[in-house]
């Protein structure tokens, strides 16, 4: 008995060495990105093939009416209202699928396009080519949502090409801009929309570190201060040939510290 108790011990013991003298393992940004788009991956090809699985499912559905009709060329939507009016004139009520107004169906796709953009630019994506193949096919709240993912790429992709040129986000995604910027083609390169915009504002006043004090100017030049590092620079004969310099110069000697 003595000889399992120190058994247990002895296994105990050199379980927790191994275990301390384990380092933890230290994950990489790359490392949390490839779990994280292993783990995005899994739940894509759950996605799918729950909907092939119902695609199919509905397929064979629509055979087994187009055989039970004979109509072999009806899609789902004329084989729908075949057995809808049957089975209206057999007196049974069928309900309609709820219809959303205008701006629930906007309220909905909002909440859709706005996970799927957390989700991040491969979702995105992602998103845009499936909901692009379904043409015309889009449900109202689809074609929605279709909208708002190109408008968030066409909107990803401007920022990108003007931070490459220096322009800041409160620049680009100012009213001004976005209203200046409609004007133009669509296919016009946004980095020359801003460069013909930044034309039409106009140039910033560049002011010495002296001028920066200055409240401002009379009509013969004189401004009403001098720093010292500017009054230094002026001649004997400066001052002589106007004497409105000399006395702001005299006027600004009694703020200097």
């Amino acid at each position: 008995m003595f000889e399992n108790e120190n058994l247990v011990t002895e296994v105990t013991e050199n379980a927790e060495q191994t275990a301390e003298q384990t380092p933890a393992k230290m994950f990489t940004q790359d490392d949390v990105n490839d779990i994280v788009a292993k783990a995005k991956a899994r739940e894509r090809a759950k996605i799918t093939k729950q909907y092939e699985r119902q695609n199919s499912d509905l397929n064979e559905l629509v055979e087994t009416l187009r055989a039970g009709t004979g109509k072999n060329d009806a899609d789902a939507k004329e084989l729908n209202g075949t057995f809808s009016e049957f089975y209206k004139s057999k007196g049974i009520k069928i309900n309609k699928t709820p219809e959303y107004s205008t701006k629930d169906i906007e309220t909905l796709a909002r909440a859709e396009a706005d996970e799927i953009i957390r989700g991040g630019d491969e979702d995105v994506a992602e998103e845009f080519d499936r909901l692009e193949a379904l043409g015309t096919k889009m449900t109202k709240r689809e074609q929605a949502t279709f909208r708002m993912l190109a408008e968030h790429m066409q909107s990803a992709e401007t920022s990108r090409e003007l931070a490459k040129i220096g322009v800041t986000e409160d620049v680009y995604t100012s009213k001004e801009f976005r209203d200046f910027s409609k004007k133009f083609a669509k296919d016009t390169p946004i980095t020359e929309i801003y460069n013909i915009y930044a034309q039409t504002k106009p140039k910033k006043e560049i002011k010495t570190m002296g001028s920066m004090k200055t409240t401002g100017s009379n009509d013969n030049g004189v401004k009403e201060y001098y720093s010292p590092e500017e009054a230094r620079k002026f001649t004997k004969k400066d001052f002589d040939a106007n004497p409105a310099l000399f006395k702001a110069v005299c006027n600004s000697m009694s703020k200097w510290k």
